[in-house]
């Protein structure tokens, strides 16, 4: 047993932390903050573990670590919708952390009711250790299975819930604190329903379940401020959780046969777990590196399927002319200028143009719509030097800058360019990273050349980490 003045350390150590990182970091955080705190919630967890060794034995502490990693390594997949969430509400960087910190503390109430319940169902219902398996299992076959199709079928999803989300707050600008932080805590709350189980098959002790949860969440927002922007680089990442559930599956399923009195299954050491699950974790960073490697590995294909979903506007799977003329409606919008206006008809002229040149190039099978297959397929080297693709590229690059270049002089400084990308979805400190690498010069600002390469390279180039992937503030 966990000794008392242990639970009463963590949760005074957790809430200093809490309350500094609360006055300390009022705005968004800087890289090196991030992985300051990231480190710090790190260690707090790992003190704790040794704490749980001296005091409850080597064998509960194994169940804590093994339990917080997976937990941990289940938690990235919340970054996807939590990224998804701030993206098309057009959240500022700055209201990011408090946001998160409310939905993530919604989520660790919530989390903590739903344990409590299931530890004491299982502990009374030994025969509950079966169907857990086989949701673990499935869950792991669902991952595996659907580890090609990230961010395709994944970020749709997400995205509908945001859509979903935003209709809700019957607003078009900056959603309600409240009702963004209760998107949070419930998105993080449905994907308890695939860690809370894998968890139960390492241990039923609630109070440790929770320990386990309330380490991994900490240090979720810092995670996301590093990750967010990467993580579909982790092209592996699916199959990596995959395996881990299927381990916990199996290891549940063997001990509820063991604890059944079945003499052959064995009875997985909590120490051999703690090695499956940061071995599969190691694999997973390992075999995401060397396929980055790769050019036509992958992340080469994960990073194209990113790059459909910034000229999919509608997210419905599809790039169609309804796409482009959303997208010139959220243009005129944000930068003010009428539809009969002359940038306003210089913009859609371009995009129409645009479209129909890449239309005559990607749409395989004639049905005057491109596909993400297509998309993926088509787009490439060969697009490159052909005359109507370098005037539709340029015309898009000139009308855009002339649409967005609120100064009239030509160029778009780093302001001008962070509006135009948030029309893309990208965020603000996701535009500003992308203007550093499109300033070639590195004069300060942004010209016709420039943007017209970066335009280029994005339907011409397939280069994973290339000059193209940023040219509209993310990718």
């Amino acid at each position: 047993m966990v000794a008392p003045w242990v639970w009463a350390v963590a949760a005074a150590a957790l809430a200093v932390a809490i309350a500094a990182e609360v006055v300390l970091g009022r705005g968004s955080f800087t890289t090196r903050q991030a992985i300051g705190w990231v480190g710090d919630y790190v260690s707090l967890a790992v003190l704790f573990g040794l704490a749980v060794g001296l005091t409850a034995g080597w064998v509960t502490a194994g169940q804590f670590y093994t339990g917080y990693l997976t937990e941990y390594s289940l938690s990235l997949d919340n970054l996807f919708v939590f990224s998804v969430i701030m993206t098309w509400f057009a959240v500022l960087p700055a209201r990011q952390p408090r946001i998160l910190l409310l939905g993530i503390g919604l989520a660790l109430v919530m989390r903590s009711g739903l344990i409590v319940a299931g530890a004491a169902a299982l502990n009374r219902f030994g025969w509950l250790f079966y169907p857990l398996a086989v949701i673990l299992v499935w869950t792991a076959i669902g991952l595996i299975r659907g580890s090609g199709d990230a961010p395709g079928g994944e970020l749709e999803r997400h995205t509908r819930l945001a859509g979903w989300l935003r209709r809700q707050s019957g607003r078009q600008g900056a959603a309600p604190l409240l009702l963004l932080a209760a998107a949070i805590g419930l998105a993080d709350l449905l994907f308890a329903f695939d860690s809370i189980p894998a968890i139960f098959g390492i241990t039923t002790n609630a109070l440790l379940v929770v320990a386990c949860n309330v380490f991994a969440l900490m240090g979720l927002r810092q995670l996301y401020a590093l990750l967010a922007g990467v993580l579909g680089r982790i092209v592996y990442l699916n199959t990596g959780l995959g395996l881990i559930c299927a381990f916990i599956g199996v290891k549940l399923l063997l001990r509820a046969l063991h604890d059944s009195g079945v003499g052959w299954a064995a009875d997985i050491p909590a120490w051999l777990s703690v090695l499956v699950v940061a071995g599969v974790l190691l694999a997973t960073v390992g075999a995401g590196l060397i396929d980055g490697r790769r050019p036509h590995g992958r992340l080469a294909r994960t990073m194209l399927e990113r790059r459909f979903a910034v000229v999919d506007t509608d997210g419905n799977g599809v790039w169609q002319r309804d796409d482009y003329r959303l997208l010139i409606q959220r243009l005129s919008q944000t930068f003010g200028h009428p539809a009969d206006s002359a940038a306003g008809r210089a913009v859609a002229t371009a995009l129409a143009a645009l479209y129909d040149t890449m239309l005559s190039d990607l749409d395989a099978n004639r049905d005057g719509v491109i596909s993400r297959e297509e998309f993926v397929a088509g787009v490439g080297p060969d697009l490159a030097g052909r005359p109507e693709f370098d005037a539709a590229v340029g015309a898009t690059a000139r009308s855009l800058i002339q649409v967005a270049d609120a100064d009239g002089n030509g160029v778009l400084d780093p302001g001008e360019y962070t509006l135009l990308a948030a029309v893309y979805g990208a965020r603000a400190d996701q535009a500003e990273r992308a203007f550093g690498r499109l300033d070639q010069d590195h004069n300060g600002v942004l010209d016709v050349t420039e943007l017209t390469l970066a335009i280029g390279q994005f339907f011409a180039n397939r280069d994973p980490g290339g000059y193209g992937n940023v040219a509209f503030g993310h990718v």
